[in-house]
């Protein structure tokens, strides 16, 4: 058999303790690093680095077609001369290697550092031997000569 539940006869009879954790036991148990998380996944704006490269794309995009693109003097013939042929605004390379640096993957931050410590270290080297090499030859030649 059910029981039934007693009600309090008076509002005094509830404790401002019995409130509070009435209150807590409504609110979420999640942490701050999940409702964060789920903050993070429901925004659909992307990140500063993101937005920046899709514009510096359409406006690379956009100078590749503008000089890639044929531009006529004087309206085409059926037989073109001199005058009539299409032109370029840049020579075939150059419209070629604009188009190919669309294709390039650039280095990150920590891997530039890399490869310029690197090539220092390399240079270094060589410029070490280098240096050895011409103080020994001068060595020899004074010795032989003089």
């Amino acid at each position: 058999m059910a029981r039934a539940r007693k009600k309090p006869t008076s509002k005094s009879t509830v404790s401002k303790a019995d409130k509070k954790s009435a209150v807590t036991a409504k609110k979420s148990k999640s942490s701050l690093r999940v409702r964060n998380e789920k903050a993070a996944k429901a925004s659909v704006k992307p990140k500063r680095v993101k937005a920046v490269a899709q514009k510096a794309k359409k406006h690379t995009i956009t100078a590749a077609k503008a000089i890639t693109g044929e531009h006529h003097v004087i309206p085409r013939k059926e037989n073109p001369g001199f005058f009539t042929k299409s032109r370029r605004m840049t020579p075939r390379y150059f419209a070629d290697s604009l188009l190919e640096l669309r294709y390039v993957s650039w280095p990150g931050f920590r891997e530039a550092v890399r490869l310029v410590f690197a090539v220092s270290a390399f240079a270094m080297t060589v410029g070490v031997f280098i240096a050895i090499l011409d103080f020994g030859l001068e060595r020899l030649f004074r010795a032989v000569i003089l």
